[in-house]
């Protein structure tokens, strides 16, 4: 029992203290002095629409809104006759001096229907810039400016975000928030620190001759993970990838706790088949051995343990009220350790399933997270993806 407490208080010391360091990486990035103002070329924003998603038009609303000379809004949904699509011209009639174009059905590509969404929007665009914004981001004001002002510094051929969960009406979109603003959020903002960039693709600026250059849609039309391998080739190919401090907030009002494990155990999946940094993601969760330390240990030990965790949560809670601009409230908090135990599960079965069911299609996950349906035989890897894995 001694040698247990002992390997239990290694692990929870050395995951607490792992984990305070990332997140003080990610508040340092978040106080970097935004790039300088420069150019600012016009920009094509493709928005990949399925389904009305909470808040859908004010999200809309609110990059068309933005103070910026020259941009288009490109919106488009797979299948015509999809509800987004009478919200996107409710938004072109309020806003008859935006350029809007709406975009009805997506020929068949690939394996990824957000790919295919969008390889059928670009050809509708009118500039070179194109900006990647799901339909689930609310940008702030100065949105578009902050991205263009990091693309024109030196030699940068990607822009995306650090993203802040907010609007949480319920318990799983608690979760989902709480583990946005800080696992997420806090890996993203500290791999950029180390020049290790890792990119998630709810907003991506970039040109569109380097991503032809790179394969364009073609090649990253059956993965899963087609933002982060973007970012990896363009990172290979000496193109910079930059990492706004703009924080955009992504609202997620009503989820249950079922599709927030459903969501995260996709995305861990994901990780597992792209980096080997996946087996060392338990140490950027130290509440499962504190806890079973404050457990094995008693006394003395487990008041350390304790203190370790109300240590946990006090992180998470700054570095979420600096992406929000705002305090959780206490009883959000206390939903952390909770949060952070059923991320224990979605790691452990993430570990070994290799199957997912994206929108009715059952697919099963290879190297460089390539997509094929369930129970085919893997073909060889397409050229990006064959170079992540």
């Amino acid at each position: 029992m001694e040698t247990l407490t002992t390997l239990l208080a290694v692990l929870a010391a050395v995951s607490l203290l792992v984990t305070l360091g990332v997140t003080g990486g990610a508040l340092a990035f978040l106080r970097r002095r935004p790039a300088a103002p420069g150019a600012l070329p016009p920009i094509s924003v493709l928005k990949p629409l399925k389904g009305v998603d909470e808040g859908l038009y004010e999200n809309l609303a609110a990059l068309a809104r933005q103070d910026y000379p020259g941009f288009e809004l490109v919106l488009g949904a797979e299948e015509p006759d999809d509800p987004a699509l009478a919200v996107a011209e409710r938004l072109r009639r309020d806003f008859p001096a935006i350029p809007i174009t709406i975009v009805r059905g997506a020929a068949p590509l690939g394996y990824n229907p957000k790919v295919t969404n969008l390889a059928s929007l670009a050809p509708h665009a009118r500039h070179e810039l194109l900006l990647i914004s799901d339909s689930n981001v609310r940008p702030r004001p100065g949105y578009l400016r902050a991205l263009a002002a990091e693309l024109a510094a030196g030699r940068v051929g990607l822009v995306s975000n650090v993203f802040a969960g907010t609007g949480e009406q319920s318990l799983g979109a608690l979760f989902d928030n709480l583990h946005l603003n800080s696992f997420v959020a806090a890996s993203v903002a500290s791999a950029q620190l180390v020049h290790q960039p890792c990119v998630v693709g709810k907003s991506m600026l970039f040109r569109r001759g380097d991503l032809a250059a790179l394969g364009g849609w073609e090649a990253v039309k059956d993965v899963l993970a087609e933002d982060y391998i973007l970012g990896q080739a363009f990172h290979r190919a000496g193109l910079g990838v930059a990492l706004s401090p703009h924080v955009l907030p992504v609202i997620q009002e009503r989820r249950t706790t079922a599709k927030f494990f459903e969501r995260h155990l996709r995305w861990s999946q994901m990780r597992r088949r792209i980096s080997p940094a996946y087996f060392g993601e338990p140490l950027l969760n130290p509440i499962p051995f504190l806890l079973a330390l404050a457990l094995a240990g008693g006394g003395g030990t487990a008041l350390a343990a304790l203190a370790g965790v109300l240590a946990k949560i006090a992180a998470d809670a700054l570095l979420s009220r600096r992406l929000r601009g705002e305090a959780l409230p206490l009883r959000s908090l206390l939903w952390i350790p909770v949060k952070d135990l059923l991320i224990v599960g979605v790691w452990t079965i993430g570990l070994f399933r290799r199957t997912i069911c994206w929108r009715g299609h059952p697919l099963r996950i290879g190297p460089g997270s390539l997509l094929t349906p369930a129970g085919a035989i893997e073909p060889a890897t397409g050229e990006l993806a064959e170079e992540v894995a």
